[in-house]
């Protein structure tokens, strides 16, 4: 199972990055996809170590968007 979500949360990352270079827009709805990934595998395997990758990504993808 530990390396099923190694790959998934990878995946996610990898494709969330495509997704976005095309279209910064887009970043609002992939982040929301990205939230339902890491809650139902939060839910699956608490405490994964991928999990903390994953809102790690979700963070710096927020960072171009914060009002200064």
């Amino acid at each position: 199972m530990a390396d099923m979500i190694d790959g998934i949360v990878e995946r996610t990352i990898a494709q969330t990055l495509r997704i976005v270079t095309t279209s910064r827009q887009s970043w609002s709805v992939a982040r929301e996809g990205i939230e339902k990934i890491h809650d139902d595998l939060a839910r699956r395997s608490p405490g994964h170590p991928a999990l903390e990758r994953l809102k790690t990504f979700i963070a710096e993808g927020d960072r171009p968007f914060a009002k200064h």
